[in-house]
C-alpha cells in the first residue's frame, strides 16, 4: 500500500515521466514488433507454402497407405491427394508433351487455382479464384495448350484413352514449381477421370503426393515424426525448406530480417529503461539517505521501491501491449491496402512475452540501479558530493548485460544472431572508450586555448567527463543499431535482389534429340534469342571411389550419392566454372591406368574428400564408366546456366546415347517462341524459371517492405534513448545556465555552446556507430545471411554527419528551456 502511494506521488511529482515513458515505449515497440513479425512470419508461410499446395507432402513412385487418413483425421490433420505425370496430349493430328496433375477434393490445402477465360491473362478483371477443382470430364489447361494444339475452349482433348472437355485455362496454380509444373504445359483433371485414361498402370512413372496441413504446426510435426519410421525408402515427406531450396532460403532470410529488427528493438529500449532507471535512482539518493538517517531498514527501503517499479512494470507493460498492438494493427492495415496482403492472426507467445518484457526490463534494468540505496551512508544527505562506488555501477551494467543476453535469446531464438550483435556492442564499447579519452584529453587543452562559445563547450566536455563517456557510448550504440538495420534494408536486401544476374536465363530446354540440336540452334540465333552453350547429358550415379563403395555415413550426408546425376562432357570451361585445382582438357594427359578424365565441382569433392587422381565409377542407364579426378572447379550457381557436378572429357563414346540441354533469356514479348518449339518439337522438355524468379521477387519486395514498416518502429526506440542519453545531464546544465545567465553571459552563447558540445560528442559517436555497424554487417553477412562481406563506403560519410546534426538538434532542444526561463526559477528547480 506505500508502495502505490508513493508511486502516485512521484507520477504526481513528474519524477517517473521518463522511466514510465522508456517502459511504456519500450514494451510498445517490443510487443508491436513481437506480434506483426509473429503475423508477418506466418503469412509469408503460408503463401510460401502454397508453393507446394499443402504445409507438407508425402511423395511417392507408389501409392501411400490409405489408413494413414484415418490417423490424419483423428488427429485434426486436413489432407488430400494428387498425381502428377508426364504424358502425350492429343487434339485430331496435333499431340504435345505435357505434365499433367490428377487432383482430389480439398486441393490445395494452401495457396489457391486461378483461372480465366482469355489465353494469357493479366488483368485483375480477367481473373478469378476457382471454387474447388475441375469437375469429371473437364480439365484447365495452360494457355499454350490452345496454340500448340489449334484447339479453343469447349473443345476436347484426350489424354491416355480418355476425352476430356477444355473448361478454363489456368493462369496461376499452388505447387508450381515442383519438378513437373514448369516442365511443358499444364493440365489440371479430376482424379476421379484418371482410371478412364488408362495410364495408371504397372511401371507408370507417376508421382504420387499426399498433401497435409494443420492450423497448429506441433501437431504436424508429430505426425510426421510418427511417420517417418513406416516409410518405404520411395517415400519421401518434404516440406518448403526440402522442396525449394532457393526460396527455403529466402524465407530463412526474411525471418533474419525480420528477427534482426526485433533484436534492435530490444537494445534500443534496453538502454532507454537502463538510463532512466538510473536517473531515478540517482534522484532518490537524498531520500534515502534520510530514510537511514530515521531509522529505516535497507530491507524496507528495497520493499518499498522494489514495489513500486514492479507497479510501474506492470502497468507499463498493459499500457505498452496495447499501443504495440494498435501499432502492428495500423501496420498490417497499411500493408492490406497497399500490397493486399491480408495477415495472419498471432499466436499467444508475442502477447505472453510482451507482457512479461515490462517486468524483464524493470527486474533486470531498474531495480540493480536501486538495490545498492540503502547502502548509501546517511552522511549523504549533508554530503551531496558522496558518488556511488565503481563496483556497484559494473554490476548494474552486468545485470543489464544478462538481461539484453536474455531477451535477445527470447526473441530471436538464433545464436549466430544474437552473438554478431554483442559483438558489434562489445567494439563500439571498446572504441567509445578510446575516443573519449582521446576527446577529454583533447577537450583540456583547447578549452585553454580557444576562445567564447567553442572554449564554454570544451570546458562543458572536460567537467562532465563521465556524462560525456556515457553519452558518446549510448550515442553510438543507438545510431550503430539504427545504421545497421537501415543498411540492411538498403543495401542487403538489394544485394539479396541482384543475386538473380539480369537478363539471367529464365527458360532451360532439355530432353533435345541428338538429330534436333543443330535445328534449334539455327533458331534461337534466328530469333536472336541469348542462350547457353548446348550440353549433352546423361544421367547416371557414382556408385565407387577408388574401387569402394561409399559408407553409409557418406550417403547419408551427401545428396549426390543417394540420386541419379546429370552427367555432360565438354571441350570448354564454361565462363562461370573456374579451375581451382589441377588442368582443363587441353592440357589434359591421362595416367598409367588410361583412365578417361572427370572434372570436379569443388564443394562436392570436398564434401567426398575427392583429390586429384581418385578414380570415380559410375553407372550410367546400366553401363559402367570408370574415370579419374582431373580437375576441381568451382561454380557460380547463381548464373542461371546449365552446370554440373561432373564434367568428363568430350572424347566419351556416344554409347551412352546422351539428349541434349541449354538455357535462355526470354523477354515476356518473346514467350510465344515457346510454343513453336513446342509444337516443331513436342518432346522437348521446357522448364520455365520465370515462374519460381516471379514467386521469389514478390516474396522478396514484402519483405522489404515489412523491413522497412519495422524500420520506423524501431527509429521511436532510437530517439527515445537519444533523449534519455540528453537528459540525463539536463540537472547539471540548469544549474550551470542559470549561474552563467546570472553572471551576464547571453542565451546565444549558452546555447552556442549547448549544440558544439552535442555536435561534437555526436560526430565522434557516428564514426564509432558506423564502425561497429561494419563489424556487426560483418558477421551477419558471413555466418546469418551467408552473402559475401564487403563495406558500405556510403555510409562512411552520411554517419558521422547525421551524428553530428541529429545529436546537436536534439541536445540544443532538450536546452532551449534552460535559457528561456528566467535564471531564478532555473536555479530553484535544479537544487
Amino acid at each position: 500500500m506505500l508502495a502505490l502511494k508513493l508511486l502516485l506521488r512521484h507520477w504526481r511529482g513528474g519524477e517517473l515521466k521518463l522511466l514510465s515513458l522508456s517502459l511504456v515505449l519500450a514494451v510498445s515497440v517490443l510487443s508491436g514488433i513481437a506480434i506483426f513479425t509473429d503475423r508477418l512470419e506466418s503469412s509469408l508461410l503460408r503463401q510460401s507454402n502454397s508453393v507446394i499446395g499443402a504445409d507438407a507432402v508425402l511423395r511417392s513412385s507408389q501409392p501411400y497407405d490409405p489408413t494413414w487418413e484415418q490417423e490424419a483425421q483423428a488427429q485434426g490433420i486436413s489432407y488430400t491427394r494428387a498425381n502428377v505425370f508426364m504424358s502425350v496430349v492429343y487434339a485430331g493430328d496435333e499431340m504435345l508433351l505435357s505434365s499433367i496433375k490428377a487432383v482430389d477434393e480439398g486441393y490445395p490445402l494452401r495457396g489457391e487455382f486461378e483461372i480465366s477465360e482469355l489465353p494469357y491473362a493479366i488483368k485483375p478483371e480477367d481473373i478469378r479464384v476457382a471454387k474447388g477443382i475441375p469437375a469429371e470430364g473437364e480439365v484447365w489447361v495452360d494457355s499454350r495448350l490452345l496454340s500448340a494444339l489449334k484447339i479453343q475452349l469447349g473443345d476436347k482433348v484426350a489424354v491416355g484413352e480418355y476425352e476430356l472437355v477444355v473448361k478454363h485455362l489456368l493462369i496461376h496454380e499452388p505447387d508450381g514449381v515442383n519438378q513437373f509444373s514448369v516442365v511443358g504445359t499444364r493440365l489440371i483433371m479430376n482424379i476421379k477421370d484418371l482410371a478412364k485414361t488408362q495410364i495408371n498402370v504397372a511401371g507408370s512413372n507417376i508421382d504420387y503426393q499426399w498433401l497435409l496441413a494443420a492450423a497448429d504446426h506441433k501437431k504436424l510435426d508429430a505426425f510426421i515424426a510418427a511417420l517417418k519410421p513406416r516409410l518405404t525408402p520411395s517415400q519421401r515427406i518434404v516440406d518448403i525448406n526440402s522442396a525449394q531450396e532457393r526460396l527455403a532460403k529466402t524465407l530463412g532470410t526474411a525471418r533474419s530480417f525480420l528477427m534482426l529488427s526485433a533484436v534492435i528493438a530490444v537494445l534500443l529500449a534496453s538502454l532507454a529503461i537502463a538510463i532512466a532507471a538510473r536517473q531515478f535512482a540517482d534522484r532518490h539518493t537524498n531520500q534515502v539517505a534520510l530514510m537511514k538517517s530515521l531509522g529505516v531498514s535497507g530491507r524496507r527501503i528495497r520493499s518499498i521501491y522494489f514495489g513500486q517499479l514492479l507497479l510501474l512494470g506492470a502497468m507499463a507493460s498493459l499500457v505498452g501491449l496495447l499501443f504495440g498492438y494498435g501499432i502492428q494493427e495500423f501496420v498490417a492495415l497499411s500493408l492490406q491496402r497497399l500490397y493486399q496482403i491480408v495477415l495472419a492472426d498471432s499466436s499467444l507467445y508475442p502477447y505472453m512475452f510482451s507482457l512479461l518484457s515490462g517486468l524483464v526490463c524493470v527486474t533486470f534494468f531498474a531495480l540493480p540501479a536501486l538495490w545498492f540505496l540503502p547502502q548509501i551512508p546517511p552522511l549523504k544527505i549533508l554530503r551531496r558530493e558522496l558518488a556511488v562506488s565503481s563496483t556497484q555501477v559494473l554490476t548494474q551494467a552486468g545485470f543489464i548485460l544478462l538481461a539484453i543476453v536474455v531477451l535477445m535469446a527470447l526473441f530471436t531464438r538464433d545464436l549466430k544472431m544474437a552473438l554478431s550483435i554483442l559483438l558489434g556492442l562489445a567494439g563500439v564499447l571498446a572504441l567509445s572508450l578510446l575516443a573519449a579519452w582521446a576527446l577529454l584529453m583533447a577537450s583540456r587543452k583547447l578549452a585553454l586555448n580557444l576562445g567564447g562559445v567553442w572554449r564554454l563547450a570544451f570546458s562543458n566536455i572536460q567537467r562532465r567527463r563521465g556524462h560525456s563517456l556515457i553519452q558518446i557510448i549510448v550515442f553510438a550504440i543507438a545510431l550503430m543499431l539504427l545504421l545497421t538495420l537501415t543498411i540492411i534494408r538498403t543495401s542487403l536486401i538489394e544485394d539479396w535482389k541482384m543475386q538473380i544476374p539480369d537478363k539471367a536465363a529464365n527458360h532451360f530446354l532439355s530432353n533435345i534429340a541428338a538429330e534436333n540440336v543443330d535445328d534449334i540452334r539455327q533458331l534461337l540465333e534466328v530469333e536472336q534469342v541469348a542462350k547457353a552453350p548446348i550440353y549433352p547429358m546423361v544421367r547416371g550415379r557414382l556408385t565407387e571411389i577408388n574401387a569402394l563403395a561409399p559408407s553409409e555415413e557418406l550417403r547419408r550426408d551427401n545428396n549426390s550419392l543417394r540420386r541419379e546425376l546429370n552427367l555432360t562432357w565438354s571441350a570448354q570451361l564454361a565462363e562461370d566454372n573456374k579451375l581451382v585445382e589441377g588442368v582443363w582438357w587441353d592440357e589434359w594427359k591421362k595416367s598409367e591406368h588410361d583412365l578417361p578424365g572427370v572434372s570436379v565441382e569443388e564443394e562436392t569433392a570436398r564434401k567426398l574428400g575427392l583429390k586429384l587422381g581418385d578414380k570415380l565409377h559410375f553407372s550410367i542407364g546400366g553401363l559402367q564408366l570408370d574415370a579419374e579426378v582431373a580437375s576441381l572447379r568451382s561454380v557460380n550457381w547463381r548464373s542461371m546456366k546449365p552446370n554440373f557436378f561432373f564434367i568428363f572429357e568430350p572424347e566419351l563414346p556416344q554409347v551412352f546415347s546422351p539428349t541434349y540441354m541449354t538455357s535462355i533469356y526470354l523477354p515476356k514479348e518473346q514467350k510465344p517462341l515457346i510454343n513453336k518449339l513446342l509444337r516443331q518439337y513436342p518432346t522437348i522438355l521446357v522448364v520455365e524459371l520465370d515462374r519460381i524468379l516471379d514467386n521469389i521477387s514478390t516474396l522478396v519486395s514484402q519483405v522489404s517492405d515489412a523491413v522497412l514498416l519495422v524500420l520506423w518502429l524501431t527509429l521511436a526506440g532510437g530517439c527515445l534513448v537519444l533523449l534519455a542519453a540528453v537528459m540525463n545531464s539536463i540537472a547539471s546544465r540548469k544549474q550551470e545556465a542559470g549561474l552563467l545567465r546570472a553572471l551576464g553571459s547571453s542565451r546565444q552563447l549558452i546555447l552556442g555552446s549547448v549544440l558544439i558540445e552535442f555536435a561534437i560528442l555526436g560526430l565522434l559517436s557516428g564514426i564509432i556507430a558506423i564502425l561497429g555497424a561494419e563489424l556487426v554487417l560483418a558477421n551477419l553477412q558471413f555466418f546469418v545471411f551467408k552473402n559475401p562481406v564487403r563495406l558500405h563506403g556510403e555510409y562512411w560519410l552520411w554517419s558521422p554527419l547525421i551524428g553530428c546534426l541529429f545529436v546537436a538538434l536534439l541536445g540544443a532542444a532538450c536546452c532551449r528551456k534552460v535559457v528561456t526561463t528566467p535564471p531564478m526559477v532555473v536555479l530553484r528547480e535544479a537544487t
